[in-house]
């Protein structure tokens, strides 16, 4: 009897150190940690994945076993997004992409506020005039142009805002006319921000601080915009610059470095296990596919951006603080597991890429041009080549090369 229940407790023991869903925690956990800090409040073991407190190590406050895995991903995850595996030639029918042209300006004087501009002296460059354009317009043609040839292809495309407006559909300006008022109250309802934070925010705060805030609530917004569309991928439309100093007539210094990267989910910090959301969204990665499939299409977005937009990534060795300290390296080049808004929240697989560095002296110059035109826009022709790479990109990694 002895030797019958001996050989069941091993029997036990293989299955579970064979159980797929704590092999995938146990590869993803160290994307997902970046602060050694937090692995005293997680423990992956026989049983399940137990998430801890960080002033409470005695009490698992977020439990999972591993029996109740599946039905955890059916609840906190997409139920009917599965990627159709090699589509139809020539054919994007049935997919669901999602495009997120980063920021919101409509103007110069709002990129200047969100500080997403460049402007760049024109005795720096070699041009005629001065740079001026915002990374909100370049984010926005980009995503456009991207959508008009997916949509050509049958995909279903969801662009997360207007040409120069928020996810809420306004833009700054009439947002803070309309609606800042009415989100304070709600956040002061819900005990987001107390009497002291509501009353500085309408008696204090300035236009730059009041753009901050709307950003917060503007990604948290686009991320329920994205869910609830529940595509198959989702690409995050941004471009780079290595710096928001400006000098004495605000403008930036042109730089020789150029670079592209990407991020998916993963390389939580100190304190970011904190929340009942961020919990539920560190399990969601922890225990899905959706970690390991957005380093996948990041890292083939990451390539055709060397070979079609001629942008090398970023090499592992560098001293870009919000990488090295930041960030975990994804053992893919230039993809990087970073906890920003949108890469926790977003489900299914997701590449927030950072396409060029718009202070780079040449890409500076291109940017400002007006030299291309597709879909009714006139825009640069390294937007083109951009939206060439991220379509290369799609395609690849659904497993239908062009």
């Amino acid at each position: 009897m002895r030797l019958i229940l001996l050989l069941f407790v091993l029997l036990s023991q293989l299955s579970y150190s064979q159980n797929p869903y704590r092999i995938r925690a146990e590869k993803n956990l160290p994307y997902l940690v970046r602060d050694s800090s937090l692995y005293k409040q997680i423990n992956i073991n026989e049983y399940g994945v137990f998430i801890y407190a960080p002033d409470n190590l005695d009490y698992a406050e977020t439990k999972i076993q591993w029996s109740e895995v599946e039905s955890f991903l059916r609840e906190h995850h997409f139920t009917s997004q599965k990627t159709p595996s090699n589509p139809k030639k020539n054919s994007l029918k049935g997919i669901h992409i999602a495009l997120d042209p980063g920021h919101f300006a409509n103007n110069m004087e709002t990129a200047i506020l969100e500080r997403k501009f460049m402007k760049i002296d024109k005795k720096d460059t070699g041009t005629k005039k001065d740079i001026a354009f915002y990374e909100s317009d370049l984010a926005w043609n980009t995503a456009y142009i991207l959508s008009k040839r997916l949509e050509a292809k049958g995909c279903n495309v969801l662009i997360t805002r207007k040409k120069g407006k928020t996810s809420f559909g306004m833009n700054f300006k009439k947002w803070k006319k309309k609606s800042f008022k009415k989100s304070l109250q709600e956040d002061f309802k819900n005990k987001i921000i107390d009497k002291k934070k509501y009353d500085w925010y309408l008696n204090e705060a300035t236009d730059k601080d009041i753009a901050k805030y709307l950003n917060r609530k503007d990604l948290m917004n686009r991320a329920k915009i994205i869910n609830e569309f529940e595509p198959h991928l989702t690409i995050n439309i941004h471009y780079n610059a290595s710096s928001d100093r400006t000098d004495a007539n605000g403008n930036f210094p042109a730089i020789k470095n150029n670079y592209c990267m990407a991020f998916t989910g993963g390389g939580f910090m100190k304190n970011e296990l904190n929340s009942k959301e961020a919990r539920m969204n560190f399990l969601r990665l922890l225990l899905s596919e959706d970690l390991e499939q957005s380093i996948l299409f990041s890292s083939v977005v990451m390539k055709y951006h060397q070979s079609i937009a001629k942008v090398p990534v970023i090499p592992n060795k560098n001293n870009l603080r919000y990488l090295q300290k930041n960030s975990v390296y994804a053992d893919q080049p230039g993809v990087y597991c970073r906890n920003l808004g949108l890469t926790r929240r977003v489900k299914g697989t997701i590449c927030f890429g950072e396409s060029l560095m718009q202070d780079n002296i040449n890409e500076a110059v291109l940017l400002n041009l007006k030299n291309y035109k597709e879909a009714g826009i006139k825009t640069s022709s390294r937007i083109k080549l951009v939206v060439d790479a991220f379509e290369a990109g799609i395609w690849e990694y659904l497993g239908n090369e062009e």
